[in-house]
């Protein structure tokens, strides 16, 4: 009993471990095509009255990033409570980036990785015609 016991254990251990290792996915090398800024935003819930109440208010800047990954182009967001993004986000660079389903972690040098929503993801072809209109 107690061997079975044990060799259900190792089988579900090799099971998951194989389960694990075919869910991750790998860097690919992607193309930043723009990098458009938006007004800044305040990060203020207060409803106050007196405008002399008012709590300090953090800013947040928000950009819109378009990347292409082979033959889609992604457009994600990012916000940030920097008034520049990091460099690494300028139109020609190519950047490193890991796609998960509606997220794509890109690798910034000193930083690590950087989460993007992706809001839209389209075919070159797809994007070049609505880019004409």
């Amino acid at each position: 009993m107690k061997t079975n016991f044990m060799l259900l254990v190792l089988v579900s251990g090799v099971l998951l471990e194989s389960m694990h290792a075919a869910t991750k996915t790998v860097d690919q090398t992607a193309t930043v095509i723009s990098v458009e800024s938006h007004e800044t935003q305040y990060n203020s819930n207060y409803a106050g009255t007196n405008s002399s109440d008012f709590p300090l208010q953090s800013e947040i800047y928000h950009y819109d990033i378009a990347a292409r990954v082979g033959s889609t182009i992604y457009r994600t967001s990012y916000d940030s409570a920097l008034e520049f993004p990091p460099s690494v986000f300028a139109a020609n660079r190519p950047i490193q980036v890991n796609l998960r389903k509606h997220v794509m972690y890109v690798t910034v040098p000193d930083e690590g990785e950087v989460r993007l929503s992706i809001e839209n993801r389209s075919g070159i072809q797809s994007a070049l015609r609505s880019g004409r209109r």
